[in-house]
């Protein structure tokens, strides 16, 4: 999918090196980036918190500057894969009535 506006935001690593959480979302996607030894990142659908959701999908990046762009990049894998979702079907078309 090409996509013309980050969808994403993906910080520096310093942003993860200084003990920082992250946590995002696009269209009914959420998703949660958290520093240890390695970055932690967890994706989830719907529209409460990663506590009160089913986890989706996790992976760990290394702590350095080159994973930023592969983790973007599976974050954008990821939504790919949530658009295909009945989860993502309802949340959409639940934004376009609140649009009319």
């Amino acid at each position: 999918m090409d996509y013309s506006v980050k969808d994403f935001y993906v910080p520096t690593i310093s942003y993860f090196t200084s003990k920082n959480k992250l946590t995002g979302s696009r269209n009914g996607m959420n998703y949660k980036m958290t520093p240890g030894e390695k970055l932690l990142v967890q994706v989830w659908y719907g529209e409460m918190n990663l506590e009160h959701s089913e986890l989706v999908s996790e992976t760990e990046f290394e702590m350095e500057q080159e994973s930023m762009s592969k983790l973007e990049n599976w974050l954008y894998e990821q939504y790919d894969i949530y658009l295909k979702t009945p989860q993502a079907a309802s949340y959409l078309k639940r934004q376009k009535k609140r649009e009319v």
